[in-house]
């Protein structure tokens, strides 16, 4: 069976979406959505990297992905999460 590496730039994320909080509007909040896990890559991590960007506001689907970036980050992010 063939095998694969995958290689995610953490940083490589959080400069795409300083790129896009930029081209935002003025007065426009921005925030990150990192649903599924952070698809994938552990939405805690993913968290953990944005949050040096400029990221404050965060939007997941499940109160677990919510419990992993609260621990990440405490009390320094608002954090939406989809399922209610």
């Amino acid at each position: 069976m063939s095998t694969g590496n995958l290689t995610i730039n953490l940083k490589g994320i959080a400069q795409n979406w300083s790129n896009l909080d930029r081209m935002s509007a003025e007065n426009v909040e921005t925030a990150a959505v990192v649903k599924a896990n952070g698809y994938g890559l552990d939405c805690g991590r993913v968290a953990r990297s944005l949050y040096p960007a400029g990221v404050r506001d965060f939007f997941v689907a499940a109160a677990e992905e919510a419990s992993a970036i609260r621990r990440e980050l405490g009390d320094n992010v608002t954090i939406y999460v989809f399922s209610g």
